[in-house]
This record gives C-alpha cells, structure tokens and sequence, in this order.
C-alpha cells in the first residue's frame, strides 16, 4: 500500500475531503472534531496506528449528526 492510501490526520486538506465526502463544511470546528474524535474511535475500533481513506469514510459518516452544516 502507497503513503497516499493512509489518512494524515496533519492535513487539513485530507480532513476536508472527508467532510466533502459526507456534505458537511469544511470548517476548524469539523476538522478537529474528526481529528479528536473520529480519528480515535476509528483506530480504537479497528485496532490500527495507521487507517487507509477506505476505513476511515464509515466513521465519518457515523459521526455526521456531530459535524456542522456547510453555512
């Protein structure tokens, strides 16, 4: 697997396609939200350091009813 297959919870730019992907806005609140949340339950759940896009996506859509709205 490619380095780009993995989710870098550093960049901003990741957590946004996250969010994109589940229609919510792309906002500081809703990326420290999936970095202090979902990131966690995700790896805890999994039992994973390292989780690709594929495995992450149903955590975010789990935790869409906690993510802001696009304004």
């Amino acid at each position: 697997m490619n380095d780009w297959d993995y989710v870098n919870f550093s960049e901003d730019h990741e957590m946004n396609y996250h969010l994109g992907l589940v229609g919510k806005s792309k906002s500081e609140y809703n990326r420290k939200y999936l970095r202090d949340n979902t990131q966690w339950t995700a790896k805890n759940k999994l039992d994973k350091t390292r989780i690709t896009h594929t495995e992450f996506k149903p955590f975010v859509v789990t935790d869409k009813p906690y993510l802001q709205d696009p304004a």
